[in-house]
């Protein structure tokens, strides 16, 4: 039992702060097991850049009527992982006072990610549908997924541990 429960805002921030951290690991794990070259081509169009470039795109482009230049693609798609990644530390935040097991919300999380990365990219047509997928290549994309949801919800206990030694 924790005790005192913490107020929603309370866990809204310690969740963001966890996806921060979750984020960091997820991105250091992606560049060691990628074997890419750190992003240094640059595309020359919106259509052959990264998932998360495309989206922050068009969100520029349909939401504030803003048009990035191509040449912008490394920082959209750094802001746009960032911002995605640390949001789910949020909603993290949310499950686990709800849950109170932090292995069993991180399995949580990753899966609730998969499911949205997999509704919201097909319904933008930069993914094919889930099913179009061999079972093994959607293993991966979780596993990978995985290091990004246990490392918030490593993240979050630790934050935990350190606010009740503060009290």
């Amino acid at each position: 039992m924790r005790g005192k429960p913490k107020s929603p805002l309370s866990a809204i921030a310690q969740g963001f702060a966890a996806g921060v951290v979750g984020t960091a690991v997820f991105t250091a794990y992606q560049s060691l097991t990628s074997g890419s070259n750190g992003g240094c081509d640059r595309p020359q169009r919106w259509d052959d850049a990264p998932e998360p470039a495309q989206v922050g795109h068009r969100v520029a482009a349909g939401v504030f009527h803003r048009d990035i230049p191509v040449r912008h693609v490394g920082l959209v798609t750094t802001i746009v992982h960032w911002a995605y990644g640390s949001w789910w530390g949020v909603v993290y935040g949310l499950i686990e006072e709800s849950v109170e097991q932090p292995l069993l919300s991180g399995v949580a999380l990753t899966t609730t990610v998969m499911a949205a990365d997999y509704t919201l990219l097909p319904a933008m047509k930069l993914y094919e549908p889930p099913w179009a997928y061999p079972p093994r290549t959607l293993a991966k994309d979780y596993g990978t997924h995985l290091v990004h949801g246990l490392a918030v919800a490593g993240a979050y206990a630790a934050l935990e541990r350190f606010r009740r030694r503060k009290r």
